[in-house]
């Protein structure tokens, strides 16, 4: 009994010991790979970079901002817990990361995002290999669902019945309309108009639960998963997100297995016809796939373009809406047709190099390899998370906002962008998210072409999907003299 005190101690001791080997294998890594010409930024063992994040993200950045005004490299190395972080930082290493056979190993994917939103749908195709049984088949069946002649109607029709329904002179709360807007599309085009309404429990941040309609649980879940996993020792330690410590994580939990219960008895209906549920639970039924992987997969497609495009709505008015920008405005007011068109896509993908509503693309080395950029060699371990660093890349081509460079004239001069990724990995919706915000933004500025932005004058304004950026927009009336 005497030997009992001891036994915490023990427990202690080891745990000390595990750390320290944890901290001594970090440190060890990082001098690996400066050795061989990576640059790397003010990092600690365990807490990494995570000390001056947590001030990005308060002025609604991104980690990636971190590594854009370093020496000429290819990658610039950062830690996360205790693994060593590549940012790949130019094209040339993004090709290489982004095209497996160029060296022949497959960069598997590994996503911190597994202990945020991931929560929801656990096995969707986001967090598992692509050498996952049916990996493939499930993306195709996807993609199949993901027509892009139906998703154009309903956003119109929908943008149509948003834009053209302000008529109050108070400034307008776009992020909440923008928000509207996306989930009701999305709810419709996956789940059709019946499935999208039917109601479910749903716990608020005052403890207090009522049915709401299911976006909408989903939605502010998704997003409170998003936002609570990027709280100082969440992003330090993942798992963390999804320990039940704190009131917000159990409120967050009992919400997903609100929502899962919920389409476990909604997947035993029959799908609507033409919607995405029906393409995928027929493709997936086929091949035998469980039914909890067609919801984890519907759950994907579902909120996939729900922060993604309100936030690039946000920005794209914020842009366009801006008095410097106002030629491109006046252009697409004063066109029509096809033309129109093509000029809010043009401004669109400008918004996106500018200001990409995702971070990193996470992946991690599962092999030992060596890789080679124009003549320079470094050798990746496995273990090492390794990334292209979109910020970066968009970076390279300057602050100023000229969407001239999306242009059908301008095509050749195109910049190389990848605000959904590249390769196999690449986003499934991202055309349905550009048709969705180009639909939006085209009927606002239709309908409402002297709009402007009342709150120009807020700090920090970023939109992406860490932000709490707010855009104000009056409709009616001139802007007032010295508003900018």
């Amino acid at each position: 009994m005497k030997s009992l005190p001891l036994v915490p101690a023990a427990v202690a001791g080891a745990a000390s010991l595990t750390f320290a080997v944890k901290v001594a294998r970090t440190v060890l890594d990082r001098r690996y790979y400066e050795k061989q010409g990576v640059a790397f930024g003010r990092t600690y063992p365990f807490i990494g970079s995570e000390t001056d994040v947590s001030g990005l993200i308060g002025r609604n950045k991104t980690r990636d901002y971190l590594y854009l005004d370093r020496p000429a490299t290819d990658f610039v190395g950062s830690i996360r817990g205790f693994d060593i972080q590549l940012y790949a930082v130019n094209r040339p290493t993004t090709d290489i990361l982004v095209n497996p056979a160029v060296t022949g190993k497959y960069i598997d994917r590994d996503t911190p995002a597994l202990y945020s939103f991931g929560q929801l749908s656990p096995s969707a195709m986001t967090f598992q290999k692509i050498t996952t049984e049916h990996f493939g088949d499930r993306k195709r069946n996807l993609g199949k669902g993901f027509e892009q002649t139906r998703i154009s109607a309903i956003s119109n029709r929908r943008a149509a019945e948003l834009c053209g329904g302000f008529t109050d002179d108070a400034p307008l709360d776009m992020k909440r309309i923008a928000g509207d807007y996306t989930r009701e599309v999305m709810g419709e085009f996956v789940w059709g108009q019946d499935a999208m309404t039917l109601t479910v429990s749903y716990k608020d941040h005052d403890g207090s639960t009522s049915q709401v309609p299911f976006m909408f649980a989903l939605n502010e879940t998704f997003t409170g998963l998003r936002f609570y996993s990027n709280r100082f020792w969440n992003r330090v330690h993942f798992p963390m997100a999804t320990w039940p410590v704190t009131r917000e994580a159990r409120r967050l939990q009992y919400n997903i297995k609100q929502l899962q219960e919920h389409l476990a008895e909604v997947l035993q209906g029959t799908p609507g016809a033409g919607t995405v549920w029906e393409q995928v639970a027929t493709g997936n039924g086929k091949l035998g796939i469980p039914l909890e992987i067609t919801r984890d997969d519907l759950l994907t497609a579902s909120i996939a373009g729900l922060d993604t495009v309100q936030n690039t709505i946000l920005a794209t008015l914020w842009y366009v809406l801006l008095p410097e920008n106002a030629k491109w405005r006046e252009q697409i007011t004063s066109s029509s047709g096809d033309r129109k068109a093509e000029l809010v896509e043009a401004c669109v993908s400008e918004t996106l190099r500018l200001s990409p509503p995702g971070s990193v693309i996470n992946n991690k080395v599962i092999d030992d390899f060596d890789l080679e950029v124009e003549g320079r060699r470094y050798r990746l371990k496995t273990g090492t998370r390794v990334m292209p660093n979109i910020h970066a890349l968009h970076a390279m081509y300057g602050a100023a906002f000229q969407p001239e460079r999306f242009l059908q004239e301008e095509k050749g001069a195109e910049p190389y962008v990848m605000p959904f990724g590249k390769g196999r990995r690449s986003c499934p919706g991202r055309n349905l998210g550009m048709v969705m915000a180009t639909n939006f933004v085209r009927q606002f500025l239709t309908d409402h072409p002297d709009a402007w932005i009342a709150n120009t004058a807020d700090k920090d304004v970023h939109f992406n999907n860490l932000s709490h950026s707010q855009l104000m927009v009056v409709t009616t009336g001139s802007c007032p003299v010295g508003h900018s």
